[in-house]
């Protein structure tokens, strides 16, 4: 697959700037979350996904670093990258090891990260973002190495009535609004088997109740399944 001339989105960017400066560098609104239950519910769920083992995880569009912050202490390096200077420094302040660097290329050598997660960053971005971005993962990654992915599923009823809503919302009170694309399952698996890597599992998620499941066509996950989790894995 030819390489994509594909940047960081800057005004994407500055929406989160100017919701960092609103909320801070510590609450959880600052990485794009409504309700601090959720994120909470998100971030146990993406814990318990992790290899226990890897060493080196790198969070992709980190934002400020709060998903994976708890995490620092449990292994030998957490990185944070980000394209935003306002981000990388939340992320710092909160003591991750930062890059500051775009998505899309990311800054680092080939086959040296151990695990990489990435949560609610593709709802931004263009299908060709995302399959640059599968690539650029399945580039950084060793032999062995996993790549975990947490976003919007736009596909769900309830994340259909939520989004909705807050669209409404949005528009009565003059607030920017962000970008919004729906990236099903199965056009990311596709994505992964083009770049060489493995789709090791596939679920949806209700993060409030702490449910998630691999039945991703039932009719539970149509009405409830409100994020997306993919994880593959690079072949030894």
């Amino acid at each position: 697959m030819s390489k994509k001339q594909i940047t960081a989105d800057r005004d994407v960017d500055k929406l989160y700037a100017s919701v960092r400066r609103r909320y801070g560098d510590q609450n959880s609104r600052a990485n794009g979350y409504l309700y601090n239950g959720y994120f909470r519910g998100e971030q146990r769920i993406l814990f318990s996904l992790l290899n226990p083992q890897a060493k080196v995880l790198v969070d992709i569009a980190c934002g400020s670093g709060v998903m994976v912050q708890p995490l620092i202490v449990q292994r030998e390096q957490v990185i944070g990258i980000d394209f935003n200077a306002d981000a990388c420094r939340a992320a710092r302040s909160n003591g991750l090891t930062v890059v500051r660097g775009d998505a899309f290329q990311l800054p680092l050598a080939d086959g040296v990260i151990d695990e990489i997660v990435t949560c609610q960053f593709f709802n931004q971005q263009t299908p060709a973002a995302v399959e640059q971005f599968v690539a650029e993962c399945a580039r950084v990654l060793r032999g062995g190495g996993r790549v975990i992915m947490v976003w919007r599923n736009g596909s769900a009823w309830i994340h259909r009535i939520v989004l909705a809503c807050f669209k409404w919302i949005e528009r009565a009170r003059a607030m920017p609004s962000f970008p919004y694309e729906n990236h099903s399952l199965e056009s990311v698996q596709a994505y992964a088997v083009a770049a060489g890597l493995e789709v090791d599992r596939v679920a949806v998620s209700f993060a409030p109740l702490g449910w998630f499941s691999g039945e991703v066509g039932s009719r539970r996950a149509q009405l409830i399944g409100a994020s997306n989790i993919c994880i593959l894995s690079k072949p030894l």
